[in-house]
């Protein structure tokens, strides 16, 4: 079990024990929790659908129907954190859960990133030149993998409880999106003792990098859900490491507008190998 997750775990036993289950967030990796002293005054829960024009969200295939439709968001109100040792502490562990983290390529390419795929086959191409050259001295030597490759990013994995059956059950993976905190009180020497906390959480959902043909998917794909802002260019330049490669995300879509894509759009990214423009570039 992932110390996360036996953490968030041990926290809804106690709330039980105790008769007095308190929302939580544990980082999925491990570490302290941010416990409320008082629970949030109101939990909203949105899911949206995105349309174009008057065709809304309609296809003979489910997993083409997914590509209009957004994660889940959970919008906590009012919850309140109290201490003089625990309030500042736990504001700023949600800021620091707010803001991406590094991973490796190896985490990368696990949670299926096509242009962490490319950088670790590029590694090992090198590693291997250079071993069958033999040379002496060469500049592959002692190199490892995470240290030779690009860093990544993403925002931190929580997992969100409220006791066992909360609005959200127990341990829901997702990430945190906005957090607002208000200082209420402070003590003699100015320390917060009192804060109240609104956040919006993000259901996280792990793209599989390679899918069954027969379940809908492509085999060898990535998936990749746009964002507000992001065009097939700038998507493809992040997957492949160029953006000539648009066209082979259009083309995987079926997309007319490589410029104008939906929020909440989740496109198909063909593996690297199959894409002419990042072959050949």
């Amino acid at each position: 079990m992932a110390a996360g997750r036996l953490i968030s775990n041990l926290t809804n036993v106690a709330g039980l024990v105790t008769g007095n289950a308190k929302a939580s967030l544990t980082a999925e990796s491990g570490g302290f929790p941010v416990t409320f002293g008082l629970n949030p005054e109101s939990v909203s829960v949105d899911k949206r659908n995105t349309t174009e024009g008057r065709r809304g969200v309609v296809t003979h295939s489910f997993q083409e129907a997914l590509k209009g439709t957004g994660n889940i968001r959970w919008s906590l109100s009012n919850a309140h954190l109290f201490g003089a040792a625990s309030t500042k502490s736990a504001v700023d562990q949600l800021i620091e859960w707010a803001t991406p983290a590094s991973i490796s390529a190896v985490d990368a390419y696990h949670l299926g990133s096509v242009s962490a795929a490319s950088a670790i086959k590029s590694f090992a191409a090198t590693a291997a030149t250079a071993a069958t050259s033999g040379a002496p001295g060469s500049a592959t030597k002692g190199m490892d993998v995470t240290d030779s490759t690009p860093v990544f990013f993403r925002l931190p994995v929580l997992l969100f409880s409220w006791g066992l059956s909360g609005p959200a059950g127990a341990n829901l993976p997702v990430t945190l999106e906005k957090v607002t905190a208000r200082y209420k009180r402070f003590d003699d020497y100015g320390i917060p003792v009192w804060a109240t906390v609104d956040l919006t959480l993000v259901e996280y959902v792990v793209d599989k990098p390679r899918t069954n043909p027969t379940s809908g998917g492509v085999p060898g794909h990535t998936r990749h859900v746009v964002t507000q802002g992001e065009n097939v260019v700038q998507i493809a330049n992040r997957a492949y490491g160029s953006p000539n490669a648009w066209r082979a995300v259009t083309e995987a879509n079926r997309i007319d507008d490589p410029l104008r894509v939906r929020p909440g759009r989740r496109l198909a990214i063909p593996p690297a190998g199959n894409t002419q423009e990042v072959r050949t570039r």
